[in-house]
């Protein structure tokens, strides 16, 4: 019995003990599982972040293509716009030479070519018996012969 006296001071100090830490560690589970919790949320936001990084990782590489293509397109633009202009002016400068040739008389042997006699009565109508076999001059060749 000399031993139970000192077993119940044990025990009476061990059960102290434990009524004393009882709620620190029902507060530290209670803690640990709000953080398990909150990592959890922590997970899922994380998750959530990482997805909507990678969709917009993904708009910024189409967003990045289609101004490329933008680019290109806008380029297209720019040089069909600089042949039209070229070819606008080319038809300017050719309508003048063609506005310019036409003002001129016809040249005297290429009229003769078409001549016909002023009747409308078929009978007398004949066509001109002098007419070549090779191919009508040049109109700047018969201009510069002065014909």
């Amino acid at each position: 019995m000399t031993y139970l006296k000192p077993l119940a001071l044990v025990l009476l100090g061990a059960a102290l003990v434990w009524w004393g830490l009882a709620p620190r560690i029902d507060r530290q589970a209670d803690r640990a599982d709000r953080a398990e919790i909150s990592l959890a949320d922590a997970e899922r936001m994380i998750s959530l972040q990482a997805g909507v990084l990678a969709e917009q990782q993904r708009q910024i590489g189409q967003v990045t293509e289609l101004d490329l293509q933008f680019r290109k397109l806008t380029q297209d633009i720019q040089q069909n716009a600089a042949d039209h202009a070229a070819a606008i002016e080319e038809l300017k400068r050719h309508d003048q030479a063609v506005a310019d040739y036409l003002r001129n008389p016809v040249p005297t042997a290429l009229g003769r070519l078409y001549q016909r006699p002023a009747t409308t009565d078929p009978a007398h109508y004949r066509g001109a018996p002098e007419l070549p076999a090779d191919g009508l001059p040049a109109a700047g060749a018969a201009s510069a012969a002065g014909e």
